[in-house]
């Protein structure tokens, strides 16, 4: 964006009236005035162009004139404009006016106005591909425009030897379900970058379409182990959201892992989440199996760091405990929310971080079994307020019509003093 110029001091213009030629406040006006008159230029049309294009080669005009002059031309895909805003990238004319970073930004600003013209950009972009000092920029311009006009032209720079033009190429290809696109992915799932390897997994962990003969699931799974975290992360969300059979094996070495980061651990929380979400879409079996691998790390890591037994693992960050009592508290699977709510119930009876326990009551409450009425009433006299306010609420969930009473007859049997509680209800 150019530099405003104190919008809120600029008088009306009186550009609206006809009285000043339009052509004469976008050369010299202030921003205010130049902002208004080139609306009125623009509804030229075509007759705009020429001199538009006049002022985009001046070298002696200053560079918002020339932030205008590119933004008024991006209404005109032409061939001439399109050339025109193309020679803007990267090295432009020397320009009397502009300093270095104004020459970037406008260079920026091209791009994205070639990008917004669509699939009219992707010839004249394509070509500049092929001039070493403005590939780059080219590339980040081609990567904008959603067509599948370009992807002949990302292919060819896929392997590129600068990993920001491949970056580009393998971002942009992951937009589209194409035969030619998917052996280029796959293949960059080897790449020495990482920004390259984490955008080919992110882009077929897209592709449910692809046949079983690609073996797509065997080829990530590799990549839950890569060097960069935020690839390895990626990954395990690609493989959720795949759901293959063969993918609960390599989640359950990455969740049960003692040296698995937190980051990773989370994310291949949240792809379990996906399994045990969608029953519908996939076999019940792995529906189960994904449920009893969190399960499985709730009973391994859901204790109290303070725990006396030295023989066990060490714990999970609450954060990650949390998530996985929210996947079990939210399970659609009706078949498998008592078993659920048992594995909760066993939880209450850790030591356990105070947020795992909050987490662990209103998940009990999601689920909705009578049992776990009972057993949350003693945390009632919990001795941090936040607890009993959060049973309070479960317990209003669980039995709507008789919690008020049963809470009363409770509290009446253990201890009069803790009638305080019926305040908070």
């Amino acid at each position: 964006m150019p530099p405003s110029k104190g919008l809120g001091q600029v008088k009306q213009s009186g550009l609206q009236s006809g009285r000043v030629d339009p052509w004469q406040h976008f050369r010299t006006g202030d921003f205010k005035q130049r902002w208004d008159s080139s609306k009125l230029i623009v509804r030229q049309g075509r007759d705009a162009i020429a001199p538009l294009l006049a002022l985009l080669g001046d070298p002696t005009a200053d560079s918002e004139t020339h932030w205008f002059t590119i933004r008024a031309l991006g209404h005109f895909p032409e061939p001439e404009v399109i050339a025109a805003l193309a020679a803007q990238i990267g090295e432009a004319p020397a320009y009397v006016h502009r300093t270095p970073e104004q020459s970037a930004e406008l260079s920026a600003f091209s791009i994205e106005t070639l990008a917004a013209m669509g699939g009219a950009a992707i010839d004249v972009l394509s070509q500049l591909l092929q001039v070493p000092q403005q590939r780059l920029l080219a590339a980040k311009a081609l990567n904008q425009v959603r067509s599948s006009g370009v992807i002949p032209a990302m292919i060819s720079i896929a392997t590129d030897g600068d990993e920001r033009v491949r970056y580009y190429a393998i971002d942009a290809l992951g937009s589209f379900h194409s035969d030619a696109v998917t052996p280029v992915l796959l293949a960059a799932l080897g790449d020495p970058a990482s920004a390259v390897r984490k955008a080919a997994v992110m882009a077929l962990g897209r592709r449910r379409d692809l046949p079983a003969s690609h073996q797509l699931s065997q080829r990530l799974q590799p990549l839950l182990w890569d060097i960069d975290l935020a690839v390895s992360a990626q990954t395990a969300l690609a493989l959720g959201r795949l759901g293959a059979d063969d993918t609960i094996t390599a989640l359950e070495q990455v969740l049960l892992s003692e040296h698995t980061p937190m980051v990773l651990r989370m994310d291949t929380v949240r792809a379990l989440a996906w399994w045990c979400d969608r029953p519908g879409s996939l076999s019940v079996n792995r529906v189960d199996r994904a449920f009893t691998l969190l399960a499985q790390a709730l009973r391994q890591f859901g204790y109290h760091p303070d725990s006396t037994d030295t023989g066990r693992p060490g714990p999970m960050d609450p954060a990650v405990l949390v998530a996985i009592v929210r996947v079990l508290g939210n399970i659609r699977c009706e078949a498998m929310a008592p078993k659920a709510s048992q594995i909760l119930i066993e939880q209450l009876q850790r030591s356990s971080p105070l947020v795992v326990t909050q987490a662990v009551i209103m998940a009990l409450a999601n689920l909705g079994q009578p049992q776990a009425f009972d057993v949350l009433l003693p945390l009632l006299s919990y001795p941090a307020d936040a607890v009993p306010i959060h049973v309070i609420a479960a317990l209003k969930r669980l039995d709507p019509e008789h919690s008020l009473t049963r809470v009363t007859a409770y509290l009446g049997g253990v201890s009069p003093c803790q009638s305080d509680i019926l305040k908070l209800w």
